[in-house]
């Protein structure tokens, strides 16, 4: 199922053909306006009603809990807008090391962004969390996972400190779904169904029915912002109703493959440093960085080679910023460089990209002499 030599699974991977088939059928017949009382419109609602409850059924949610929107960041914008927007209060708490998709939108609307600590391992420490959440809070953001890193976060402890606080917390799912067991500790959730091999225009966003959210739009038929892309939707419901079944078996496959990569590295060159927590942490990501060599260097000389990977972190990556996550770690890095397998990731393409890494490294190196 996966493409050769492609190990950038954070950037995207193919649709699952059963999606592909869930696109074309309903395109084909869920073409009109849901908000229709006419035939074609109430058929085209009744697909957009069952991909959220299908979607609801395989995260074990309530239906009316589901809303869909047009990607993951949008859902994150969707659930702090609420959030935040008519608060009283305007302060935010999050983890050092969230995405920009998260601080983004929270630095948009709050009037300030407490940013808590990470341990050398990109964990949020629980215990300045606790002091974060002494002061008036709106809102605290905590990924489940560190999509960059790998290492998972002490979510359970979050979300008790801030149940204790009154505060909802904002879980944002990214590179979670579809690889390990979705936690239930959160109020608000945020995911994007690129990340089960569905369709990038669709994001999930969650909230439990005892938080206060209002955003600033109302759904339509549960669909937040902009036209309903109800192929998409029936798309995304599909590829993770077929890939659950399947995950475990595969996160197992990728954890061991892995862990082969993490004890290959630090004997492919000097100057070579694994990050993330080496166990409790998302089965298919590798993070290492690499001194004296850039990593766009590295990215072109191992595309040279055939094998695609990522450098810098998910969203600073096109823009040639420094990884704001290795530096909340407290890793200085020439680069960073990110390994995510994609589902079903062949042996051969390990093997081979072990293989080629070396002289890959080699050769950004001499770029620079």
């Amino acid at each position: 199922m996966s493409t050769p030599g492609y190990l950038d699974a954070v950037g995207g991977q193919p649709l699952l053909p059963s999606a592909r088939h869930a696109w074309i059928a309903a395109a084909g017949q869920a073409w009109s306006d849901p908000a229709r009382l006419h035939h074609e419109g109430r058929r085209t609602g009744l697909v957009l009603d069952a991909a959220r409850a299908s979607i609801a059924a395989s995260l074990g949610v309530d239906p009316s809990e589901v809303f869909l929107t047009t990607s993951g960041p949008t859902a994150v914008g969707v659930a702090v807008d609420g959030l935040l927007g008519r608060s009283p209060v305007r302060r935010a708490v999050c983890s050092a090391v969230e995405s920009l998709a998260v601080l983004s939108p929270l630095r948009g609307v709050a009037d300030e962004v407490d940013l808590v600590d990470v341990d050398a391992q990109g964990r949020l420490s629980v215990d300045s969390f606790a002091q974060a959440l002494a002061t008036p809070t709106a809102v605290a953001a905590v990924q489940v996972a560190n999509p960059e890193v790998g290492t998972r976060q002490p979510l359970q402890e979050a979300h008790e400190l801030a149940r204790q606080a009154g505060v909802p917390l904002l879980a944002h799912a990214v590179q979670v779904i579809g690889r390990t067991p979705l936690p239930s500790a959160w109020d608000v959730l945020a995911a994007s169904a690129r990340d089960w091999a569905g369709p990038a225009g669709v994001g999930v966003l969650v909230v439990r029915h005892h938080v206060h959210w209002t955003p600033e739009e109302n759904p339509d038929r549960g669909w937040v912002g902009g036209f309903p892309d109800i192929p998409a939707a029936a798309a995304a419901a599909t590829a993770l109703e077929t890939w659950l079944p399947q995950s475990a078996a595969d996160a197992e496959r990728a954890r061991v493959q892995t862990e082969r990569i993490r004890r290959a590295l630090p004997t492919m060159a000097d100057g070579i440093l694994v990050t993330g927590d080496p166990d409790d942490r998302l089965p298919h990501i590798v993070t290492f960085t690499c001194s004296g060599v850039t990593g766009e260097a590295v990215v072109d000389e191992l595309s040279r080679r055939g094998y695609s990977v990522a450098s810098g972190s998910a969203c600073t990556s096109d823009v040639r910023m420094p990884s704001q996550v290795l530096a909340a770690m407290g890793i200085p890095a020439d680069a960073s460089i990110r390994v995510s397998l994609p589902f079903g990731c062949a042996e051969e393409t390990i093997d081979g990209f072990l293989a080629a890494l070396p002289e890959a490294l080699s050769a950004a190196r001499g770029q620079l002499r």
